[in-house]
C-alpha cells in the first residue's frame, strides 16, 4: 500500500471521530498501534472532513502510530469497497487476509492472538468478511 510504514502487515482502519461504534473502539486501537505485534503496522483513515476534528476528538494530535490520515473524497474507502464504519482490513506481505466490520477490541488477548497467527500465517485466510 502507497506510503505506508514499512511492515510485513498492515492493518488498515476506516473510522471518523463522529461515528459512534468507531469512537467505541479509539481506546483499544490506540493501545494496539502503540504496541502492536511484531510485523504490524496500523494505518488510519479518517472520514472526518478536517483534521481538527480528529485531534479535538483524541485531545490533540493523533500519535504517530496510528499514521493517521484523512480519506480526502473517500477515495481510500471506495478503493477497499467500505460501506460503514468502522471497518478494517488486516493486509499481509501485500494480500487481503481478513476485513473485520464494526468495532473491535484490537487490544484484547483473544485479538492479538488472532492477528498475530494471521501475520505469522498469510495462508490461513479468513472468510472475506469477519463479523
Amino acid at each position: 500500500m502507497q506510503g505506508a510504514p514499512a511492515s510485513r502487515a498492515t492493518l488498515v482502519v476506516f473510522w471518523a471521530s463522529w461515528c459512534a461504534p468507531c469512537r467505541e473502539e479509539t481506546p483499544q486501537l490506540r493501545a494496539l498501534a502503540e504496541a502492536p505485534p511484531e510485523g504490524l503496522a496500523v494505518v488510519v483513515f479518517s472520514h472526518d472532513e478536517a483534521m481538527k476534528a480528529v485531534e479535538d476528538f483524541l485531545g490533540g494530535p493523533a500519535e504517530a502510530a496510528l499514521h493517521l490520515r484523512l480519506d480526502e473524497g473517500e477515495a481510500a474507502a471506495r478503493a477497499f469497497g467500505v460501506d460503514k464504519l468502522p471497518t478494517s482490513f488486516l493486509v499481509v506481505e501485500g494480500r487481503l487476509v481478513a476485513r473485520f466490520q464494526g468495532p473491535r477490541e484490537w487490544n484484547s488477548r483473544a485479538m492479538r492472538r488472532l492477528l498475530e497467527k494471521l501475520i505469522r500465517e498469510p495462508s490461513a485466510r479468513l472468510p472475506a468478511s469477519a463479523d
